[in-house]
């Protein structure tokens, strides 16, 4: 059987809506600060703190992550760091992929899509230590080349984002980089405006599928609306290597919680 949300009232109690915006305000700083939407911070903080299912966190994740991505979009649009046909490419296929991946995500147990998100963490956690001055091709994609692997890398992180209740720029900025040449800036600002698109229908999928709790989104909401420019505008001053570093940390240290929930006796029973 499906989980279906707490009620409303159950998951404002366990955090209050102060919480919720603290929650969001994180997810709004990781977001802005690397181009992932935020997800990644926020999934971990709504099961542990807002006792939600996996599945849960996942549909309340994406239903919170595009005021992250608006917000911060504005900062890099400014700036001149979104490639905006790049990103509306990318859009076009994420939309369908986005909802395939919410039900794939609804058909798998607790523990599996845990341990999933746990590795998600691993291998990005791994790209962030070592290969935080990769340098992108000689030869960058351009054309329809680059057109057709736009579509592809849409595709793949709208897969990403409906099943593991993250925007996909964990896929987009690493691919941005290395097949487009494009600078840290650029990929993170492209990533985010892809992620105005593929978040919301990620989330759709996930309510229809009765794993969204909608009222932790307002608080959820203001708090990214406040938390991503923040860090947007500090991303455009700031050595990116550092602080993926540091972020990577984080990441390494959540996946081995997880884990730990995943994989222990009385988790192993419930899934």
């Amino acid at each position: 059987m499906l989980e279906r949300p707490a009620l409303a009232q159950d998951s404002i109690a366990r955090g209050g809506w102060l919480a919720a915006a603290l929650a969001g305000f994180a997810a709004g700083l990781a977001g802005g600060l690397f181009g992932v939407g935020g997800g990644i911070v926020l999934v971990p903080i709504l099961t542990a703190f807002f006792a939600l299912s996996q599945h849960q966190a996942h549909g309340t994740s994406l239903g919170a992550l595009a005021a992250t991505a608006v917000s911060g979009v504005v900062v890099y649009g400014l700036a001149g760091h979104v490639a905006w046909l790049t990103a509306a490419l990318m859009a076009v296929t994420s939309v369908f992929t986005a909802r395939l991946g919410a039900r794939l995500a609804a058909r798998t147990s607790r523990r599996r899509l845990t341990l999933a998100f746990a590795a998600l963490l691993v291998i990005v956690a791994a790209r962030m230590l070592w290969h935080a001055h990769a340098a992108s091709i000689h030869q960058p994609l351009t054309g329809w080349p680059g057109h057709l692997v736009s579509l592809v890398i849409g595709a793949a992180v709208g897969l990403m984002a409906g099943f593991l209740g993250v925007g996909g720029g964990l896929i987009a900025v690493p691919a941005l980089t290395l097949l487009f040449g494009m600078s840290q800036h650029t990929a993170q600002g492209t990533s985010l405006a892809l992620i105005l698109v593929t978040a919301p229908f990620g989330a759709m999928e996930h309510a229809r599928q009765g794993n969204l709790v909608r009222d932790l989104l307002p608080g959820l909401a203001v708090g990214a609306l406040v938390g991503s420019p923040l860090s947007s505008l500090l991303a455009q001053r700031l050595p990116q290597s550092t602080l993926a570093r540091g972020f990577a940390i984080f990441l390494l240290i959540n996946a081995l919680r997880m884990t730990w929930s995943a994989l222990r006796p009385t988790a192993t029973a419930r899934s």
